[in-house]
């Protein structure tokens, strides 16, 4: 299998850098300035499509270490879609999810693990010990997850129960679970709701969730309206 070159990878990242993107992307993003080049999203996807068809696993072997910020978004993507068993998968995911610094690389490559929903109970499993961390992006990396694929009649018991339990004064992992929340309310409206009305949230998190639900189009103008009444 044909393979990227890194030095080949890093002229191409180059060439596509936009300054003016990666002024406005690490303006959003945190971390030291000058760690990202400004490459699109959609350049990244086609990249990690093609480093996927060649030798993908000497990808990993030589960005390992690589903190750039383009590099370690490639390498989560290539994580999420390489033609590889699933328990390699997860195998993989673990190594990576330390990786994970900022929101965009958490949120691009939970969004990008599509291969999860033939894998539910065993994707469940590997995720219960984030969903435990003290490291912000670990345990925001796990919200995301359940937000994404888990939002499902088998599961909307216990990614509720879970979002209640979470405490943590981080930033990131707090947006989260209001993000998670407010995606819930529109699927699961009744069940949602009885967690809102009990005000057993975590205040800030509560207050943020309303606030989220109230921004969305898919939820009534009615609903928003009452779910003013909830906010502590």
């Amino acid at each position: 299998m044909k393979t990227i070159a890194f030095d080949t990878l890093m002229e191409r990242l180059e060439a596509l850098a936009d300054p003016k993107y990666r002024e406005f992307n690490e303006s959003l993003i945190p971390g030291p300035s000058g760690m990202s080049l400004g490459v699109r999203m959609p350049q990244l996807r086609a990249l990690a499509k093609e480093i996927c068809r060649g030798d993908w696993s000497a990808f990993l072997r030589e960005t390992d270490g690589n903190n750039l910020y383009e590099i370690v978004m490639l390498r989560g993507l290539v994580i999420a879609s390489a033609p590889c068993t699933f328990e390699e998968r997860l195998s993989l995911l673990g190594m990576f999810i330390p990786e994970i610094e900022n929101w965009a690389v958490c949120d691009c490559v939970a969004g990008s693990l599509h291969s999860v929903k033939k894998h539910l109970p065993e994707t469940l499993d590997f995720l219960k010990p984030y969903l435990k961390s003290t490291k912000e992006f670990e345990l925001r990396f796990a919200v995301v997850m359940l937000m994404d694929y888990f939002l499902t009649p088998a599961y909307i018991g216990f990614v509720l129960e879970t979002l209640l339990k979470i405490r943590h004064d981080g930033y990131y992992v707090k947006m989260a679970v209001a993000w998670a929340v407010s995606v819930a309310f529109v699927k699961f409206r009744i069940r949602t709701l009885e967690l809102l009305e009990s005000r057993t949230l975590d205040p800030w998190v509560q207050n943020k969730s309303i606030q989220k639900c109230r921004e969305s189009r898919r939820v009534s103008a009615e609903d928003k309206q009452m779910l003013l009444t909830l906010k502590v």
